[in-house]
């Protein structure tokens, strides 16, 4: 995926200020960004829900109006505001529907259900309302249907912040069985730093323009100015940097455990 030149602007609020991503076929991709930063909107615009200036190339075709349909096979996007992503009432129905809606055969609808609902592991809810699940079991459900019709990209646009740490190591792991499966580029949006922990593809997204693109190691560095734009940084990963600055430990740590036993060491 290539995008060029990318602007756009509500009213005179300018939101994507000349921004450029080159993305390569089935990688793993977050857009790390403040609260209230934009990234809905990128993603919007990067996914052809909204329209704007510059230049979009996904698998060779440009999009653009002539080209929508076409595109929009090669895309799937999960919103912020999921519970507002449902068409149906039923897990089951909202998994098939996006392939009743290409006028595929039950037979082959079935097919898919059953490899779909097995990767991202929701064969226990199929027949339930999608009302009485829990946000997590949304989330799965929403990532399920849409990539009943293999598309080539799916966007994710902060759909962790309600997750507790288990279950966003689940989603993650489900992500990257998607990947490996279908060979899909996923790109994702964050405004937690624990979300990228570990990835090799980070665009910082800040006040418009694409201000980093790094590995999460080599960005927790620059740490002052991801708090200064607004990123907050979590508890251990800010002591491990103070308890380096002082030569106490080595590494930056994730895990509290780990930070006291090092320094049990130190000693």
């Amino acid at each position: 995926m290539e995008a060029n030149d990318l602007n756009f602007s509500y009213f005179d609020d300018k939101i994507i200020d000349d921004v450029n991503l080159s993305i390569e076929n089935n990688s793993f991709n977050a857009i790390l960004c403040p609260n209230n930063g934009g990234k809905t909107t990128l993603m919007k615009v990067l996914s052809g829900v909204l329209v704007s200036n510059g230049k979009i190339v996904i698998d060779g075709i440009t999009l653009n109006k002539k080209n929508l349909k076409k595109c929009a096979m090669n895309i799937s996007i999960i919103l912020d505001d999921i519970e507002n992503e449902f068409l149906c009432d039923k897990v089951i129905d909202e998994i098939k529907y996006p392939l009743i809606n290409l006028n595929y055969k039950n037979k082959n609808i079935n097919k898919v259900v059953d490899r779909v609902s097995d990767i991202v592991n929701i064969k226990s809810v199929l027949d339930r309302n999608i009302t009485g699940l829990k946000y997590y079991e949304k989330v799965k459900v929403l990532i399920a249907a849409s990539i009943m019709h293999n598309p080539k990209i799916l966007f994710l646009d902060d759909i962790f912040r309600f997750l507790n740490k288990k279950e966003k190591k689940i989603i993650f792991n489900i992500l990257n069985n998607i990947k490996e499966e279908y060979k899909t580029t996923i790109i994702f949006t964050t405004s937690s730093l624990e979300d990228v922990i570990g990835l090799s593809n980070i665009y910082v997204f800040n006040k418009g323009k694409i201000e980093m693109f790094d590995s999460y190691n080599n960005i927790i560095l620059k740490d002052n100015e991801l708090s200064k734009m607004g990123i907050e940084i979590p508890l251990m990963i800010d002591l491990s940097r103070k308890l380096q600055f002082y030569e106490l430990i080595k590494y930056t740590y994730y895990d509290r455990d780990k930070v006291v036993d090092m320094l049990w060491k130190s000693k």
